[in-house]
């Protein structure tokens, strides 16, 4: 996998699969920064939350130097409806919902993955606290991933 999990244990081998399957839903998965990926399995249910993101770029030198950046993300909707074993449920949150909502903007899947519940949230933007992805030089151009 390329990026960070936040999560607390390693990933099994089918999350990972299953997250570069995500990256590749991504619209111009080339370019874009490394993508993060937080998951945690609900022991009560057995429900795998699931919540991936393209991570910021961080601008460094010139007159935006420290300057955070998102990029925009286009999704391949289709594609991700067909990671799952059947039609998931889908729902598209606009906004945060609370003040403490690090989820903020994102479309969510809901559906059996390899017949395992996965709710998967693909967020527009990753959540606040998580750190750059990449650095992009101002004087040069160059571009450092971070992880």
């Amino acid at each position: 996998m390329r990026s960070p999990l936040s999560s607390q244990e390693h990933p099994p081998v089918w999350l990972n699969g299953l997250i570069d399957q995500v990256t590749c839903a991504i619209v111009d998965h080339d370019s874009h920064a490394p993508i993060g990926c937080h998951f945690y399995r609900n022991p009560h249910t057995s429900e795998w939350e699931i919540s991936a993101y393209v991570s910021s770029t961080e601008v460094v030198g010139g007159p935006m130097d420290g300057k955070e950046v998102n990029p925009p993300v286009q999704l391949d909707i289709s594609f991700v409806i067909d990671l799952f074993d059947g039609i998931p449920t889908v729902h598209w949150q606009s906004d945060p919902v609370a003040s403490d909502d690090e989820l903020a903007q994102h479309i969510s899947f809901l559906g059996d993955i390899g017949g395992r519940c996965v709710w998967l949230r693909i967020l527009r933007g990753a959540p606040e606290g998580t750190g750059p992805g990449r650095l992009v030089h101002a004087g040069s151009g160059r571009i450092e991933n971070l992880w």
